[in-house]
């Protein structure tokens, strides 16, 4: 066998499609192998627990709440029942 003759041949196997698939499938597989074996799980972050909101200094929450209302400036006076 002459070496052009077998250069054609090396040169149409590599040309095939079966050759090029199965090379594409062989560098998938062995990527994701070396990710499965380079894997590493991310450490576990603790939440922090966040507190309500802080009262006013000088003001106690209950003393809030009692206060009533004030009356409204512009209201209408309420009609006489005469």
């Amino acid at each position: 066998m002459q070496n052009t003759s077998l250069m054609s041949i090396i040169f149409e196997v590599i040309k095939s499609p079966y050759v090029i698939g199965t090379t594409i499938v062989v560098i998938l597989l062995m990527n994701f192998c070396c990710f499965v074996a380079n894997y590493r799980k991310k450490p576990v972050v603790q939440k922090k627990v966040k507190k309500g909101p802080a009262p006013k200094t000088g003001e106690k929450p209950a003393e809030a709440a009692a206060e009533p209302p004030a009356p409204e400036a512009n209201a209408a006076p309420a009609p006489d029942a005469n």
